[in-house]
């Protein structure tokens, strides 16, 4: 079976036959797939790199015809235009993603770019290998900003990705602190946290400033107090796009000038930052087994995506078996 999105709100429920072979592409039996609030998102109101009817889905893991476990790298890039020839090829100028451009990994067949494949190791479960996109992506805006051993970073967002962001920079020798205003989703996170030996508090300290800040939350205003606590010289990662559609407040803005900050866009993910998130995940299994909120079958998709939506969820993974 497959779940296809045909227009917003409108997720349908459709048999999904074994796609024949095509040159380029591997055919794939998907066991397990990622749900993340973008995919919650595109069901609602759609996005900008849509194309409908589709098949959502881009935290993958599945098997080939040899019983081999894969995840997949989102993209099919040109490899040959400037972005991808530089080895950062999620910048590709004809860029096409899986869930969005071609069918991705709510379906229990896939078709995928062979050159997209990343083998995941033998002693990791299948689900965690869902992890590697989203940890990925987080890998990613970490190394814009350069940690080094002691250097003190604020997240702000106590999501999944705020909390990978700040176990991925614990490993690098840096010291973060994660902001999240919601206290229900501070006290779930402990667990997590005493393993990663991550702090976490609701707001962040008045008189205390930061070498390095990342918003893993779309909170204008979190990004805003991301600026005000930021050392002169520091570094911001801006990895989640911002909601609301209001202005940014030209006065918190203009922190970036007086501090002479470098601020550095943070989008997707390289095949190289997704083989590095999966040793990251072979190293804290435990860590990550505790992001998982549930493992779900396909009838509870839509209502799965209103608790991402509404934020009271860590990672949610549909089973295709």
């Amino acid at each position: 079976m497959k779940l296809v999105l045909t227009a917003p709100g409108l997720l349908e429920t459709r048999a999904s036959g074994r796609p024949a072979a095509q040159d380029g592409m591997t055919r794939l039996t998907v066991e397990y797939c990622g749900i993340c609030r973008t995919d919650a998102k595109m069901w609602r109101t759609g996005h900008r790199d849509l194309v409908l009817p589709r098949v959502p889905g881009h935290e993958v893991a599945a098997r080939d015809d040899n019983g081999r476990l894969f995840t997949v790298w989102p993209g099919h890039a040109c490899g040959r235009c400037r972005h991808c020839l530089g080895g950062r090829e999620n910048l590709c100028d004809g860029m096409q993603i899986m869930g969005f451009h071609f069918d991705g990994g709510f379906s229990r067949h896939l078709l995928a770019p062979t050159a997209s494949l990343i083998p995941v190791p033998a002693d990791l479960p299948a689900h965690l290998a869902c992890f590697a996109e989203p940890a990925g992506c987080a890998l990613n805006a970490l190394e814009k900003l350069g940690l080094g051993a002691g250097e003190r970073l604020v997240i702000f967002g106590g999501g999944t990705l705020g909390l990978i962001a700040a176990l991925a920079a614990r490993t690098m020798g840096a010291q973060p602190l994660v902001i999240e205003k919601n206290p229900d989703k501070i006290a779930k996170s402990e667990a997590f946290r005493q393993i990663s030996q991550v702090m976490a508090r609701s707001a962040a300290p008045q008189d205390d400033e930061f070498d390095a800040m990342l918003n893993a939350c779309p909170d204008p205003e979190a990004f805003v107090q991301g600026l005000v606590r930021l050392a002169r010289g520091g570094r911001c990662a801006f990895f989640s796009g911002l909601t609301g559609g209001g202005r940014l407040p030209a006065d918190g803005i203009n922190l970036i000038h007086y501090k002479e900050a470098a601020v550095f866009g943070a989008y997707g993910l390289t095949r190289r930052h997704m083989a590095a998130a999966l040793a990251l995940i072979g190293r804290y299994p435990r860590a990550f087994e505790l992001l998982v909120e549930a493992i779900v079958p396909p009838q509870d998709v839509e209502r799965r995506f209103c608790d991402l939506l509404d934020g009271r969820s860590f990672k949610t993974i549909l089973d295709l078996r």
